[in-house]
Formats: structure tokens, C-alpha cells, sequence
């Protein structure tokens, strides 16, 4: 059993104490700064009150839920902080989220209103929710913002909710205290010294739990928070001199694009990053000796506040050593757990069981599922304590720290996402022509593949139009990379889909769609199809095929950019979202000149 139980002190005091608290005593300072923009913490606390006034004109008060469908951006930062202000709770949800999911997340939320942009409105007409966007808002009286008016929350009072992936095909809510996110904020802030002066990233999803660990340990420590440009870096190079130029001092970065960071060259930085935060999936080595920063590796499912254990990992010059999640923060406890819920011995692995201040209250109207996940914890004196069944499997290292082993379900972690590959299945299962369906993380690399089998014998099955259809249910990436079409599913002796033979099972070498001829008209496409098949690991590509249609994502947009920036063309990860395409890509790389620049 490893615990940390003494509480943080200063548990009961909320973010919202401690950002006003910075607008008086440095009203000047900068709080929020994106793409030329900077708020400073007198300004984002006025806004943030006015856009208060606001929500509670509109009737919401204390535990009221108020979805924010809003980019990330400093507007974001200022409803969300009014939402806490009005007394209120803030539904994160992502503006690229198709709309059949969005609609599902504010229908199962029940938001009575949601806050977002004029040019939006139309988008969330017609639904049950009431629209209130932000330049009305901040139309309003400054007057009516009265911090006089602001009442603080109670610790049990709900804070936030994130939407998660759900097992059954619909999205759950996680509902978010203010005790835990107090705790967190305190943690963060003392265990890496965060100050005034400080400049701390954000770059993840407002949908993303993440959000709420970049965006409020900063804020509540008086720091500056910089808000990264376009969805993510150009290149992972590019991002170095970005984080030098900006002068960031503390950031959080997925584990994924971590460890696309960590193997870059970092001679000669001469920025001032002195802590990179990693979290979301499994890390599997130690960064290199020389680097200019701490890393620290963080593990929490949104059920616990966002972190539930940190250790620092030490640079080695063998890295192949995977390190370990750490020790619970002050506040929380961890419990290594057989199926009979009792603790198993150091070394034997276990299920991981996290209670203290950060356990989430449950999951929004789901009685029965809060239930089965969040239960009495029966080794504190506490008779209220819960403790949260994580459903992944780790084990007591000799040191008392925790070693993560996978998971025991089938939930996955792919590039800091969290996907319940029930939720994939059930939306394949809603496409005509889909008889059989099953979803898994392939071993060979970090690749979500659908297997699929026809509703009929011999129908065909266009497998890139099942991408496109699922692109119309799930974000982005909930989206298989690869849909391979079966005859059968294979099965085990108990009659149930093999999800480890699919797993194991080799990979068709090209995707459909690329095994068209090429038919290339231009220098450009025949450049940018060498950069694809070099990035993707295919063999060919069509003219007409989408980067994202044949398996490509975000980091692997990333890749591409730094290969063609090696190739003389000026490339940016987000103009893969804009161009999937590739020969309106290379259209647009000839009409722009951007080729040979």
C-alpha cells in the first residue's frame, strides 16, 4: 500500500480566491497570453466577472452546469473562470467535435445554457440549451461584475465536469469537486516551485482533463499562461524555439509528443524550461543525460482530478529502463488490490485502487456505474471515504513507488486519450452494411485498427468510407487509423471475439486506397507522395487519398512537417487538417510558394 495522507494545507481555498487575489496585488502582470493577445490578471478577472454577471442574469447559480464550446484561446480561460465566479459548474467540450457526439455530451449533461462564440450560435440553435456568447457577454456592464457579489464555493461543491469515453457507446461525465482541483492546484504549485514570473504552456483540448492541470496551477500561482498557437507544433524542433523564445518555464506536454521532445537536440538551447510534465499513457524510457530541464511523469484517469501519482525520472544514458508512475500526491492514496479487494503483497501486481481529496464525486446520472467504480475505502477510519477501482494494474516497486503493467480491461490509452473501445465498436455498429465489429490497439505500434465483418457475404465494404461515417460520430482520436474487412472474426474456446489474435494480426502492407496507380501531374505531388509513404510506412499513394484516411494523426502530421522543412518546403502540422488531400496539399504548396523557400 503506498499513501501520502497528510492534506495539502490551504486545501479549502478555491482558484477563484486565488486569481482574484492576484488581480489586486498584480493587476498589471500578464495571465494569459495567445497569438499577440496578453490578458493581465486585472483584465481577466474583470471579464471573467462581467461574463459572471451574465450567467447569473440567465439563472445560474450554485452547481448549475455551463457547457463552454470554445477554442482553446483566452476568451476560453475568461468563461471558464466565470462560470466558477457565478457559482457554477463548466462542461469543457471540444469546438471539433462532431456535432452528433456534442449533442450528445449537452443532452446527457442537460446544460441549461452554453457559452460560445456569435458565429457559432447557430450551430447549438434549436436545442434544449440556452446560447449565450462571449461578445455579448462582455457587452455587458462592468458594474455588473461586482466581486462583492461573488460568493465562494464550498469544497464539495462541483467544479467541472469531463466527458470520458464510455464502455456502453455513450460518453460518461466525470463530476469534479472544487476540494480536488484545490488540492491539485497546491500540490502543483509547491512541488515545482511555481511562482510569479513563471510561464507555464496550454496546449490541450478544453475537452481534455489536462486543460484544467495547465490552465489552474497556473493562474492560482500568479504565473503566465501561454497559449500554444494552432492545434499543435509545426515540428518538434520548431516547438524547442518556440518554448526558448516564449521563456517557458514549465510545461505539460502528452507522452507521446514528450517523447518526440525528449530525443531532440537540445545543445545550445539557452531558453529557461526548468520542469516538462508528461502524462496520459505509459512511459517507456528515460530521457537522455544533458537536458536543460526535470521531467516528471504524472498518472490519474480523470476519475481522480487529473494527477493521482508523479515521480521525477532521471536522465540515463541506458533509457530502456520504463519508469515508474511514483507516489500518490499529499492528500491522496494508493492501493494495490487483488480481486477480493485485499492488498497483495510488494512486487505482485494488482489492481490500483486511488482514494483521498481528488476522487471524483461519480459519473453524472449513472447511479449504478458510480457505484460499481467508486467504492467505500475501507482502510481509513473515514466512514464517507471512497477509493476509485482504476482498472489498471501496476505493482509495488521495492522503493514503495508504482509500477505501471497495463490495463485490465478494454480500455486503451492511445497519444494521452482515453478511448473505451466500446464507444469505437458501438459506432461502427451503427454504419449500414456492418454486421461485426471489434476495436483494438494493434501491438504493433501505438494504432487504433477497426476489424470489421461485411452485413453480407461478399458485399463490399469500402473501408475509407467507414472512416469518413465514424468521422461523423467520434472525435478525431476515437477514429480508427486502419478498417481491415473480415470474412469472420476469430474467436476464442468461450465463443467471444480474440481481441489478442487481432491485435497480433499482421496489418494489410498499404491501405485500399493506395493501391491505386499513382498518376502524379506535378513535382509536388510526387515529393509529397515520397514524404507520405516514408512517414506513414506504406508503399504507394494516390493523388486523391486523404493523409488522415490512411492511418496518418497528429504527431504523424507533425513528422511530415519536419521532412518537408528538411526538404526546403514550408510546411505546417496544422495545414495537414486544412489539406489532407494530397494534391490540393501540393496545389496549395505550388500557389503559395511555399515549396524551395
Amino acid at each position: 500500500m503506498t499513501e501520502a495522507s497528510t492534506a495539502v494545507r490551504g486545501a479549502h481555498e478555491a482558484v477563484t480566491a486565488r486569481v482574484a487575489w492576484w488581480a489586486q496585488v498584480q493587476p498589471h502582470q500578464p495571465a494569459v497570453t495567445h497569438a499577440g493577445t496578453v490578458l493581465t490578471y486585472a483584465e481577466l478577472y474583470e471579464r471573467s466577472c462581467r461574463l459572471a454577471a451574465a450567467l447569473r442574469a440567465r439563472g445560474v447559480t450554485r452547481g448549475t452546469l455551463v457547457a463552454l464550446a470554445l477554442e482553446r484561446s483566452p476568451d476560453l480561460v475568461v468563461a471558464a473562470l466565470g462560470v466558477l465566479l457565478a457559482g457554477g459548474a463548466y462542461v469543457g467540450t471540444d469546438v471539433d467535435e462532431p456535432d452528433a457526439r456534442l449533442a450528445s455530451i449537452l443532452d446527457d449533461a442537460g446544460v441549461p445554457l452554453v457559452v460560445t462564440r456569435a458565429a457559432a450560435a447557430a450551430r447549438f440553435a434549436g436545442g434544449p440549451a440556452r446560447v449565450l456568447t462571449v461578445e455579448e457577454a462582455l457587452r455587458g456592464d462592468p458594474d455588473g461584475g461586482d466581486a462583492a457579489e461573488i460568493s465562494e464555493p464550498e469544497p464539495g461543491d462541483l467544479c467541472y465536469v469531463v466527458y470520458t469515453s464510455g464502455s456502453t457507446g455513450v460518453p460518461k461525465g466525470v463530476l469534479l469537486p472544487h476540494e480536488g482541483l484545490t488540492n491539485l492546484v497546491t500540490w502543483h504549485r509547491r512541488t515545482f516551485e511555481v511562482r510569479p514570473g513563471d510561464r507555464m504552456t496550454q496546449l490541450a483540448r478544453p475537452s481534455f482533463d489536462a486543460w484544467a492541470l495547465e490552465v489552474w496551477p497556473c493562474l492560482a500561482a500568479g504565473a503566465t499562461l501561454c497559449i500554444v498557437e494552432g492545434r499543435l507544433p509545426d515540428s518538434p524542433a520548431d516547438f524547442v524555439r518556440w518554448l526558448a523564445g516564449e521563456r517557458i518555464t514549465v510545461c505539460f506536454l502528452t507522452t507521446a509528443l514528450a517523447a518526440e521532445m525528449l530525443d531532440q537536440d537540445w545543445r545550445g538551447y539557452g531558453g529557461a524550461l526548468r520542469v516538462m510534465l508528461t502524462g496520459g499513457e505509459k512511459l517507456h524510457r528515460h530521457p537522455p543525460l544533458g537536458l536543460p530541464f526535470r521531467l516528471f511523469n504524472l498518472y490519474g484517469p480523470t476519475e481522480t482530478t487529473v494527477v493521482a501519482t508523479f515521480a521525477e525520472v532521471q536522465p540515463r544514458a541506458k533509457r530502456d529502463e520504463v519508469p515508474p508512475i511514483g507516489r500518490p500526491l499529499p492528500g491522496m492514496r494508493a492501493y494495490v488490490l487483488d480481486s477480493r479487494r485485499r492488498p497483495v503483497p510488494p512486487g505482485t501486481a494488482g489492481e490500483l485502487h486511488i482514494g483521498g481529496t481528488g476522487v471524483a464525486r461519480g459519473y453524472l446520472d449513472r447511479p449504478e456505474l458510480t457505484a460499481e467504480r467508486f467504492l467505500a475505502d475501507p482502510f481509513v477510519p473515514d466512514g464517507d471515504a471512497r477509493m476509485y477501482a482504476t482498472g489498471d494494474l501496476v505493482r509495488e516497486l521495492p522503493d514503495g513507488s508504482l509500477d505501471f503493467i497495463g490495463r485490465a480491461d478494454d480500455q486503451v490509452k492511445l497519444r494521452g486519450f482515453r478511448i473505451e473501445l466500446g464507444e469505437v465498436e458501438a459506432a461502427l455498429h451503427r454504419l449500414p452494411g456492418v454486421r461485426e465489429a471489434v476495436a483494438v490497439k494493434h501491438d504493433t505500434g501505438d494504432r487504433l485498427v477497426a476489424y470489421v465483418v461485411p452485413a453480407g457475404p461478399g458485399d463490399p465494404l469500402d473501408t475509407a468510407d467507414v472512416r469518413r461515417d465514424l468521422a461523423e460520430w467520434l472525435p478525431d482520436y476515437m477514429v480508427p487509423q486502419a478498417v481491415v474487412s473480415l470474412e469472420s472474426l476469430p474467436l476464442t474456446p468461450h465463443g467471444k471475439a480474440d481481441r489478442r489474435a487481432l491485435a497480433a494480426r499482421p496489418l494489410p502492407a498499404q491501405a485500399p486506397a493506395a493501391q491505386a496507380a499513382p498518376d502524379f501531374r506535378t513535382d509536388a505531388e510526387r515529393l509529397m507522395a515520397a514524404l507520405w509513404c516514408d512517414v506513414l510506412q506504406i508503399t504507394s499513394v494516390s493523388r486523391d487519398d486523404s493523409f488522415f484516411d490512411l492511418g496518418g494523426d497528429s504527431l504523424q502530421a507533425m513528422r511530415l512537417a519536419t521532412r518537408a522543412r528538411e526538404r526546403g518546403i514550408r510546411l505546417g502540422a496544422d495545414d495537414l487538417f486544412e489539406y489532407d488531400v494530397l494534391h490540393e496539399l501540393a496545389a496549395w504548396i505550388t500557389e503559395t510558394g511555399e515549396a524551395g523557400a
